[in-house]
């Protein structure tokens, strides 16, 4: 079991990460998840499936932990919810190629935990916003909301990132 720890233990942080607040969260989700896959561990016939058995653990351990700190989660500054209007558009595209994937990782965890799970689970896992809104005890339309102002956060704050850097690159 050690063995299988320390060989699959950055990945399974990875998955984890994805979904937490900060660190001590993905440490916890990943414990929990450990335990879970060791527990099972017997059950696995084919090791060419290891990773995705591994990550679904982990997902899985994700949800379980969000729906436990639910009423903490369910927190959305009002700030975050109001729109701007007055942002100018840039391209997904100009946005992401000037960032590496810990600093987009570093934003999605400043994302409020309900939108940052439906991001998580609709993009990084490919969940549909029927199987997010059956996982997460939410209707179809708020999973779709949530979604939506993920991607407005994430851009506004990808957004604010790139013109920062593009600016002290200028000085």
């Amino acid at each position: 079991m050690q063995v299988f720890y320390e060989r699959f233990y950055s990945y399974a942080l990875s998955v984890c990460a994805a979904y937490a607040s900060d660190q001590e969260d993905a440490r916890e989700m990943l414990n929990d998840g450990f335990l879970k896959a060791f527990r099972k561990l017997g059950d696995l016939k084919n090791e060419e499936v290891v990773l995705p058995w591994l990550r679904r653990i982990m997902v899985n351990t994700a949800i379980d932990y969000y729906r436990r700190n639910r009423k903490r989660a369910l927190d959305v500054p009002a700030d975050l919810v109001e729109h701007s209007l007055e942002e100018p558009y840039l391209n997904d595209e100009a946005i992401f190629a000037q960032l590496s994937a810990e600093h987009i990782l570093t934003v999605l965890h400043q994302l409020p935990a309900p939108y940052r799970m439906v991001f998580s689970l609709y993009v990084l896992e490919g969940y549909s916003h029927r199987e997010i809104a059956e996982q997460l005890g939410l209707a179809e339309s708020t999973s779709r909301a949530h979604l939506t102002e993920a991607n407005r956060l994430l851009r506004q704050a990808l957004r604010s990132q790139t013109t920062m850097n593009h600016e002290r690159t200028r000085r």
